[in-house]
């Protein structure tokens, strides 16, 4: 066997079209995503490496791409709050089940605006925010699109960017298929989740989609629970 698991390309639940799952499905699954970003490294990761990016700034604008249920965006407010830091974040998904529920979990947050859209193909002008954001999505992607992704990122960032996706490992896979069977029932995650693990990258690999996507000064971090950050600054 292999140190490191063959990298997968099978679709995930949440790559298929909204019919092939039941709302309540999604509801469920955006769930169990929300307590794995908050208990198993994402939070912290993306805190991390924002503190250092905004360092010195008195405030900062930020577009989350691929949300999720804005679990993130209402992360980085609240720290931003403590911090006594300006924010307006942006936070687009392009599925527009997934958007009406970022739009419920971020009602209380001003700061937070949510819309549809495509991460591949955003809709916003060059340089239109200070920092871009996307998280757990390019191991969604082919190689092609991850790259596309990135150069997007790269487009619509002034000052920097953050990418944070899984590390590739056995010890991964196995644990998250352990942690899915016992936290929780829903179909999607016990399908989606130990498959997002082989479907990852390793540190090299996420390395060469930068270089690919035209990125010149960044660094890939590995980071606690198998999480890799690459964290780039625009020159």
């Amino acid at each position: 066997m292999p140190l490191i698991p063959e990298r997968h390309t099978a679709p995930e639940f949440l790559d298929l079209s909204p019919e092939s799952y039941a709302p309540e499905e999604l509801e469920g699954t955006l769930a169990d995503i929300r307590v794995v970003n908050r208990y198993l490294g994402d939070r912290p990761a993306i805190l991390k490496h924002l503190a250092a990016m905004a360092k010195g700034l008195p405030g900062f604008s930020l577009l989350d791409i691929a949300t999720g249920s804005a679990d993130l965006p209402i992360a980085i407010v609240e720290w931003a709050r403590r911090n006594e830091l300006q924010t307006a974040i942006t936070a687009v998904d392009i599925n527009e089940q997934t958007v009406d529920i970022a739009r419920r979990h971020a009602a209380g947050f001003p700061e937070i605006r949510v819309e549809v859209a495509d991460g591949l193909r955003l809709p916003y002008p060059d340089k239109s925010f200070d920092i871009v954001v996307c998280s757990k999505t390019a191991h969604h992607l082919s190689n092609e699109d991850a790259v596309r992704l990135v150069a997007e990122m790269l487009r619509v960032a002034r000052k920097g960017y953050l990418l944070m996706d899984l590390r590739r490992s056995w010890i991964a896979y196995g644990l998250i298929c352990l942690l899915t069977r016992i936290f929780t029932r829903n179909r999607l995650t016990r399908y989606d989740g130990p498959l997002s693990v082989l479907k990852s990258f390793t540190p090299a690999e996420l390395t060469a989609l930068a270089r690919d996507a035209g990125a010149a000064k960044f660094a890939v971090f590995r980071e606690p629970f198998w999480l890799l950050v690459l964290s780039g600054e625009i020159a």
